[in-house]
């Protein structure tokens, strides 16, 4: 499966819609994490499809990803020049204009799919931020995840 790592970074944005870390313990019954878990699940069937999009719009410019990727990787590396033509210039600018178009509706469509799981937006980021700083949770999390892969 192709991978970006702008794209990666980009869609782990929209998933945890620029949550912040919280370092308060916060409370995530099973309910919730089973609606969080849910919701999840939705928004990276929803980010599968936004990335195949955008690799067809990468394509549709006339790039090859391991070009767009490494022209990307210059393009945030203060250290480094980018190398490229004033074509994959202008290639990379033009896909890059488009992703940056999108953001306002995929942030809304993300949320929208976690209402429709039953969690707030702001609950959503609550337990986004505990998983990150509670291993237990993350845990529980998974084990949860694979009882619904497995009954599915």
């Amino acid at each position: 499966m192709l991978k970006l790592n702008h794209m990666k970074n980009f869609i782990l944005a929209l998933t945890l819609l620029f949550s912040a870390t919280s370092f308060a313990q916060t409370e995530v019954s099973d309910a919730d994490l089973n609606k969080f878990a849910n919701a999840y699940k939705a928004v990276q069937m929803e980010n599968q499809v936004v990335q195949q999009d955008m690799v067809e719009m990468i394509q549709t410019e006339g790039l090859e990803l391991d070009r767009f990727q490494s022209i990307q990787q210059a393009s945030v590396n203060p250290e480094a020049k980018v190398d490229a033509t004033k074509e994959e210039l202008s290639s990379y600018k033009k896909v890059m204009a488009e992703i940056e178009k999108m953001q306002p509706k995929l942030q809304e469509d993300m949320a929208k799919l976690i209402a429709d799981n039953g969690l707030t937006l702001d609950r959503y980021q609550e337990i986004g931020a505990a998983l990150q700083s509670d291993q237990a949770l993350q845990q529980k999390l998974q084990a949860m995840m694979m009882k619904q892969q497995t009954k599915g």
